[in-house]
């Protein structure tokens, strides 16, 4: 621990208060107002293209039972598309970051809402699963990670004070599109069809992720910085590593309730139904929950923040979701479990910029990103071979460790780091 202080505790202190200095003096050149439509445009960003990979569940339960019943490879392949965009979302987090640091976040975004729209448009002609992995998976999904590093931090490179409510401000576009996404692909389906409701999205897509990409900026562009010149150094930087496994962890872990948790209540005798209110229970605690860690990270401190998080997310799965097999501890659940896990994706991109200088943020989250994208790809696999291991498809005590271990090993990542970073209770 001393030598990670030794190396960057003098760097750190210095950089963090001068590139907040100079951010504020930059701001000053821009309309009051304008800070205000960063944040709105890059919520409206994150929830139309994160929304549509929470909603997919709808198109691939409707496509499993109306289209492919009966053929189970196909219906196979169905379940890999969510895992793709995940995955892809995560993979080109690298190049998404560094690319709008040195060259414009703005006009990435020009680039990616309409190869997200093509992925919906060209999905809607197609015939085969495995052309809806290429279409649906790769295609949205490589426009999908282009913009959601970008618009997930430039919020908070317009503010110092309240830069953890702006960020959790905007990174709640997650669920609320989540929340209104879902049921409105279900009644496109069921008024039209899969094909015209995937052609309908690549619509509002493009028009509306167009529209708010016109707002989305920061108040300083390095002009110095190039592709030429990655810091490659970072990556020797130890509290850099354990930050990044962190992140790894997590992505492994964050998912894998949403996607089988209905699963284990409709197991445990709840009605089918009420397990889609709990999920949606989940998806309204994790909008509030990234909102109100967001506020708790400018007054707790960020690291503080992000530990607490972490420690109750893992709780919540090996502690409270073995025990979820009736409505009332199953909504106790869906609350703890959804406001913890959403509220993590507020505080990482802050602890990032507080380690590691905000400057680099969008550079370096996407980094984390790339280097986690593995933990989306292995999540639901491993998660369902556990689940269909011993107790074939019932071992759920299994899975629900495994996830709150893979919490619990974030959680101690991110207590080293705080632990390294400062003596002081609030940070």
């Amino acid at each position: 621990m001393d030598s990670i202080d030794e190396n960057l505790k003098d760097s750190e202190s210095s950089t963090e208060v001068g590139n907040d200095e100079s951010i504020q003096d930059a701001i000053k050149r821009f309309p009051p107002y304008t800070r205000y439509l960063v944040v709105a445009s890059c919520f409206v960003i994150q929830g139309i293209t994160c929304g549509i990979v929470h909603a997919w569940g709808v198109q691939q339960e409707y496509l499993a039972n109306n289209v492919y019943d009966g053929e189970p490879q196909k219906i196979t392949t169905l379940g890999y598309i969510g895992t793709i965009m995940f995955f892809s979302a995560y993979f080109w987090g690298m190049p998404a970051g560094w690319a709008a640091e040195v060259w414009s976040y703005r006009k990435l975004c020009f680039i990616g809402i309409p190869i997200a729209a093509l992925g919906n448009l060209l999905a809607s002609f197609s015939k085969e699963p495995w052309q809806l992995c290429l279409t649906q998976g790769i295609v949205f999904g490589i426009g999908f990670g282009m913009v959601f590093g970008p618009t997930s931090t430039a919020p908070a490179t317009w503010f110092t004070k309240h830069r953890g409510l702006a960020t959790g401000i905007t990174v709640s576009g997650v669920g609320v599109g989540g929340l209104i996404i879902a049921p409105l692909t279900e009644f496109l389906i069921n008024a039209t069809s899969v094909a015209w409701c995937q052609r309908i999205t690549a619509l509002y897509v493009l028009v509306l992720g167009m529209v708010s990409s016109c707002f989305v900026q920061v108040p300083v562009q390095d002009k110095n910085r190039s592709f030429r010149n990655f810091d490659w150094r970072a990556f020797y930087n130890l509290r850099f590593a354990i930050h990044a496994a962190m992140v790894f962890f997590v992505t492994a872990a964050y998912i894998v309730p949403y996607t089988y948790l209905p699963e284990f209540w409709v197991h445990h005798g709840i009605s089918s139904k009420t397990a889609s209110v709990l999920i949606a229970i989940a998806n309204v605690a994790s909008s509030i929950g990234r909102i109100a860690i967001g506020i708790s990270a400018d007054h707790l401190g960020v690291l503080n923040s992000l530990v607490l998080t972490l420690a109750i997310a893992a709780l919540s799965c090996l502690v409270i979701w073995p025990f979820s097999t009736s409505v009332g501890v199953g909504v106790v659940l869906a609350i703890f479990y959804g406001s913890m896990a959403g509220g993590y994706w507020s505080v990482m991109p802050l602890a990032a910029a507080k380690l590691f200088g905000i400057e680099k943020l969008t550079s370096n989250s996407g980094t984390f990103y790339t280097i986690s994208a593995v933990g989306a790809w292995l999540g639901n696999p491993v998660g369902n071979a556990i689940l269909n291991g011993p107790g074939h498809g019932t071992n759920y005590l299994g899975m629900s460790i495994y996830i709150g271990v893979l919490w619990a090993s974030a959680f101690l990542m991110a207590a080293i780091n705080r632990i390294s970073f400062s003596k002081r209770h609030i940070d």
